[in-house]
């Protein structure tokens, strides 16, 4: 019977129903035919779904980037990458990736970093003689840095499903993070030998330091937001309310770039990206109940584990499966579907679960910039004015480079869970 429930959630993708509706429809008349439970079910999962304190930390990061996005951090943040790496050959695309590796810190949004690094520093690409294929891409996957640095909308989600510790999982994701981010800049670095891309202006000692004190208040926020996890000091859903407050002060009273009216925008902008995100919690919960209750993992776990047994080929079946998922569903669906599938056989073979964490969130950020979804891929295809098709010459090696970084992350635990473990 469960095969109903697959069918009817495809065929509803398929007609272009919003995914968050199609889970909880395909769920609702699953339980309708099947007769099993009566139909109140379906609300009480999904108001239990999101009746959760973590989850708060998710609207509270989206209104602090939002904050950070008014005060004009955005180009403060280009500024202070264009010091450290703008003279090397191809430094705008270098520049591209340290800033959405400093970006990474203050939204914890892939998509967020896409929009805004992305229209201030592609049409900058552009003008300065880089191919739109290469310009598109640099920005599509250095945008996904943004889910594994912390703080990450995707890890509070994570961390719920599977009763983990979200502190420890925002810790977890810093090192894979720069990891990605120092493998796209190699890659950046060979295309612009061989495109002969340009050096940018080599700044003075003044201006450099000028521009570094301009730019480190809002690169605090990555401390405040680190350091009161780590030590203890705040959980990550007061992590996000003192980044609202510290954002507010920047914006409101330190560059006075911000202005008391567009509160009230910012507000509703949040509640509206919040509202997507707990329709699609609500109604994945329900769909994973029922996928739960008829106990698919139990069943592909056992199968799984009595064909192929050894972890290391389980993992890499794993990143098959979530490569998969990620280019043709969003990531909060996708995870909230096919974690309670896979978490528990991770943990069964000895997988620690915070490891897994970021291997599927490392996973999922490279759909986000795969055909045909690929929501980060579209923004900046957009800013770009490219059609989707024509940046493959240029997103291949980009591809490739994310493809390495997983292997790493996944075959060497030690990258996600060194930092957890000083944790106390």
């Amino acid at each position: 019977m469960l095969l109903i429930l697959f069918i009817t959630f495809f065929i509803l993708i398929v007609l272009t129903v919003p995914i968050g509706f199609a889970l909880g429809i395909s769920a609702s008349f699953w339980i309708w035919l099947t007769n099993n439970v009566p139909l109140i079910v379906v609300p009480q999962r999904m108001f239990g779904g999101i009746d959760s304190f973590p989850l708060l930390a998710i609207p509270f990061f989206i209104f602090a980037g939002k904050l950070m996005l008014t005060g004009g951090i955005s180009k403060k943040i280009i500024n202070v990458a264009s010091v450290f790496v703008g003279r090397f050959q191809g430094g705008l695309a270098h520049v591209n990736i340290v800033a959405s590796m400093f970006f990474a810190g203050i939204t914890g949004s892939a998509t967020s970093d896409s929009s805004s690094i992305g229209s201030i520093i592609i049409p900058s690409m552009i003008d300065k003689g880089y191919d739109k294929d290469i310009t598109v891409a640099v920005t599509a996957t250095s945008s996904t840095i943004g889910i594994l640095i912390p703080p990450s909308i995707p890890m509070v989600i994570y961390g719920i499903i599977t009763n983990q510790s979200i502190g420890k999982l925002f810790i977890a994701g810093a090192i894979p993070g720069v990891l990605v981010g120092f493998m796209l800049m190699f890659v950046s670095f060979i295309l612009a030998k061989k495109r002969n891309y340009p050096r940018e202006e080599k700044y003075s000692f003044t201006k450099s330091l000028k521009i570094l004190i301009d730019g480190i208040l809002p690169m605090f926020t990555i401390v405040i937001i680190l350091g009161g996890i780590i030590f203890g000091i705040v959980t990550p859903t007061e992590a996000a309310v003192v980044a609202i407050v510290y954002a507010f002060i920047l914006g409101y009273f330190v560059y006075k770039t911000s202005k008391i009216r567009e509160i009230p925008k910012l507000i509703f902008e949040t509640i509206k990206i919040n509202g997507m995100v707990m329709i699609m919690v609500a109604t994945a919960t329900i769909f994973s109940w029922i996928i739960t209750s008829q106990q698919l993992p139990q069943i592909i776990g056992d199968y799984l584990l009595s064909t192929i047994g050894n972890r290391y080929l389980l993992l890499f079946l794993f990143n098959i499966i979530l490569l998969i998922a990620g280019a043709f569903l969003d990531l909060t669906p996708a995870m909230l579907i096919f974690i309670p599938v896979l978490a528990p056989i991770a943990e069964h073979v000895g997988i620690d679960l915070i490891h897994f964490g970021v291997i599927v969130v490392a996973n999922l950020g490279i759909g986000l910039f795969t055909p045909p979804v690929g929501a980060c891929l579209f923004v900046t295809c957009s800013i770009a004015k490219i059609n989707m098709k024509d940046v493959f010459r240029g997103f291949l090696p980009y591809f490739v480079a994310m493809i390495i970084a997983l292997m790493m992350i996944t075959y060497i635990p030690s990258l996600s869970l060194w930092l957890p473990s000083l944790m106390k």
